[in-house]
């Protein structure tokens, strides 16, 4: 069996740098990836489902909805928006129920600032230019100008985006820096070894490491590690550990549960014909984030705004069936359907989402052939952050004389994101979270979640950054035990 100082399962944000630092520090690692991989010349500006289903992966629950996460080497860096926030004070300061912080002691927005600035450094994150700023981001801001809310450029990673509209198919220019162009040379660089194409079952102790199980080209390996990284993924990192609970006997109850989208929530607004010059506007061009950030409404009511690109057809249709609104069709489809779009698409729409500090209301679970799930639990206080945000974007509405339309119905909402946390989440003790503030699994030496799944509650921005740089400190951490 082959042995290594370091096994990584996962090669997005949450693994890619561990293997990086690891690699630097002398370790013998090998890094495992379900997805494929590629190079630039593989990706491709399409739609089309058969191709997007090969960068992204979609979790599809039982209720038809799915939930996205990356599918290819690079992880979620690859497809994802560009969007690199440090997450605001107030998102450390939230406490649960029963008064307790939900971040460890030791973890806080100045303990991360010095990993924060090396992951940006190392992603070339920077605040746009307003010359920058596509058509798509000014009217968002003209919109929230109209309600007398503010907003400024987003800090992004990109350098000299051509404003195509295809981000989140994988940028084909190279202008993107995500881990395929950032951690990951630096990891082969210094030795590391990634095997794509290993789809990972469970892990189980052996000796003082781990023998990591997974499946490649439809055969079964094995390998041993002196420690073992999970970073698969919000979804798939519980769903791993769930596999392998009968193997790990002190694995905390709380795997799965506080399932958080970080209080994601999608808006599609309709422009009045009289709001800007929109004969040249097309909806669906310029950036996928729009690069710009509204932090208005976060100190008062905990949640930001940021616009999107990308807007098709389809997800206009969905939006109808969340809204009773006297002057949109009933309906998604027939003749009236067909006027209202061809009045509205491609120049009178824009897009945008709430993140914001809301309670988990779903768990991943398994089935019995071990596939991950997501699972709903008590969601009366997520029912009440999407009051205040309805509420309050109402009033943005009548003010601005944009209507706005949620993506999905109020029924459905939580229930689509691609900000997938805390179902691993850090904690102080073990009936509170899954592993300690340096990532560790509570009972269980040498092994490591270091992902999405371990930051322990909602942030109210894009939480790349922050799974970034807890990714760093965790790798800090282990390179300093040796």
């Amino acid at each position: 069996m082959e042995q290594f100082d370091a096994v990584i399962i996962g090669s997005g944000y949450g693994g890619a740098i561990p293997a990086a630092r690891l690699a630097e520090a002398g370790m013998r690692v090998l890094l495992l990836e379900r997805g494929q991989r590629w190079t630039t010349s593989d990706l491709m500006q399409s739609d089309d489902p058969r191709y997007i289903a090969k960068v992204i992966d979609l979790v599809v629950t039982r209720a038809g909805v799915a939930f996205r996460t990356g599918s290819m080497v690079g992880g979620a860096s690859v497809p994802m928006d560009g969007a690199h926030f440090r997450a605001p004070q107030k998102s450390f300061d939230v406490r649960a129920g029963d008064g307790r912080p939900y971040w460890p002691e030791g973890l806080s927005r100045n303990a991360l600032d010095p990993y924060y600035e090396r992951v940006e450094r190392m992603l070339r994150v920077r605040q746009f230019a307003w010359s920058e700023i596509p058509k798509a981001g000014g009217l968002f801001a003209k919109m929230l100008d109209a309600a007398g809310a503010s907003c400024d450029r987003a800090r992004l990673n990109y350098t000299d985006c051509k404003h195509c509209g295809f981000c989140a198919q994988g940028c084909v220019f190279d202008k993107k820096m995500s881990m395929l162009h950032t951690y990951l040379p630096l990891a082969e660089l210094h030795g590391a070894e990634i095997r794509p194409g290993c789809l990972v079952d469970h892990v189980e102790p052996e000796r003082t490491g781990y023998v990591v199980r997974y499946t490649r080209a439809g055969s079964p390996v094995e390998v041993w590690g002196q420690r073992v990284f999970i970073a698969g993924g919000g979804v798939h990192t519980p769903a791993l550990l769930l596999r392998s609970k009968r193997y790990l006997p002190h694995l905390s109850s709380r795997v799965g549960e506080e399932f958080n989208n970080n209080g994601e929530h999608g808006f599609i607004g309709i422009l009045p014909p009289e709001f800007d010059d929109l004969s040249r506007y097309s909806c669906f061009m310029g950036s996928e984030n729009s690069a710009m950030m509204s932090f208005h409404f976060f100190e008062s009511n905990g949640f930001t705004l940021h616009p999107g690109g990308g807007l098709e057809p389809s997800i206009l249709a969905a939006s109808l069936a969340a809204t009773d609104d006297p002057l949109v069709p009933k309906r998604a489809w027939g003749l009236e359907y067909k006027r209202f779009v061809e009045a509205v698409y491609p120049h009178r729409l824009i897009a945008f989402s709430t993140l914001g500090l809301a309670d988990g209301h779903r768990a991943i679970t398994i089935d019995s052939a071990g596939a991950p799930n997501v699972t709903e639990r008590d969601r009366t206080s997520y029912d009440a952050y999407l009051d205040r945000v309805d509420a309050l974007l109402a009033d943005v509405s009548t003010k601005s004389g944009v209507k706005l339309l949620p993506v999905v119905p109020r029924k459905l909402s939580g229930t689509t994101s691609a900000h997938l946390l805390s179902a691993c989440r850090m904690a102080d003790a073990p009936e509170r979270g899954v592993v300690d503030a340096n990532g560790h699994v509570f009972g269980h030496e040498n092994l490591y979640v270091c992902d999405a799944s371990a930051v322990p509650y909602a942030l109210g921005v894009n939480p790349a950054l922050t799974i970034s740089a807890v990714a760093e400190r965790t790798a800090e951490r282990v390179v300093e035990r040796g």
